[in-house]
């Protein structure tokens, strides 16, 4: 082999090896796992308020409500908004009282006493962020539930009932007011529709305490009544 050929094998052997021996590409890294907790375990307890202005609609002659609520809840982050899970069962108290339906007159009011009614229900609601002021995270909070609706109610024709004293409920006819008979038995008994659907719209917030979170919100449920909800989460980590 000439001297040029054998400068030239050389050249191209040095050449290979610095090619294989060369650095080679990174290898890409695996995608970073999100922080934070895959769940969110939590207790909740609520009341609350029916006006007897919100009943108008369907009972010009109405009174009030409230009602005390508790329940689990469970809580599935996402990235860009959080499903909540719900499980709860909520006291309805309503008042025993003179009522009187849209429709129809004063000579057609009802007393009406009220069995314990209870409202057992399953809820889904989604909240997103909407604003940060340190410590506390604002939410806003849209779902919907299903219950069972466990209750009844007893109606009696009431007399003399007039616009100016149908909130008075009197057993004596000799004051010539607005009264019934005191003994409920024979009376029209009324049960409550087994079951019930309803809206809930909510803007509340939150604060972290390490692994806890404590809620709080302010909702109105429809058809229903306005209510105060706070809450206790634990991360469930991952």
């Amino acid at each position: 082999m000439s001297p040029h050929r054998f400068h030239l094998a050389v050249a191209l052997i040095l050449v290979l090896g610095v090619i294989v021996a060369g650095p080679r590409p990174a290898r890409a890294d695996p995608p970073p796992v999100a922080d934070g907790p895959v769940a969110m375990l939590g207790l909740e307890a609520g009341l609350g308020w029916m006006p007897a202005v919100g009943l108008a609609p369907a009972l010009p002659a109405a009174h009030d409500f409230t009602t005390l609520g508790a329940g689990l809840r469970v809580r599935l982050p996402g990235p860009v908004a959080d499903y909540v899970v719900r499980l709860s069962v909520m006291d309805v108290r309503l008042k025993n009282g003179n009522y009187l339906g849209r429709g129809h007159d004063w000579d057609d009011v009802q007393f009406v006493w009220f069995d314990p009614v209870r409202l057992y229900y399953l809820q889904v609601n989604r909240e997103r962020v909407f604003a940060r002021t340190r410590p506390w995270t604002w939410r806003w909070s849209l779902g919907l539930g299903l219950g069972v609706l466990d209750g009844a109610m007893v109606m009696q024709n009431a007399q003399g009932c007039r616009s100016s004293n149908w909130r008075t409920a009197d057993t004596d006819p000799a004051w010539g007011g607005c009264y019934h008979d005191p003994d409920p038995y024979g009376s029209t008994v009324v049960d409550f529709p087994p079951v019930m659907g309803f809206l809930h719209g909510a803007v509340g917030a939150s604060r972290r305490y390490g692994s806890a979170t404590f809620h709080v919100e302010a909702g109105l449920f429809l058809p229903g009544f306005m209510g105060l909800t706070v809450a206790l989460e634990w991360d469930f980590p991952r």
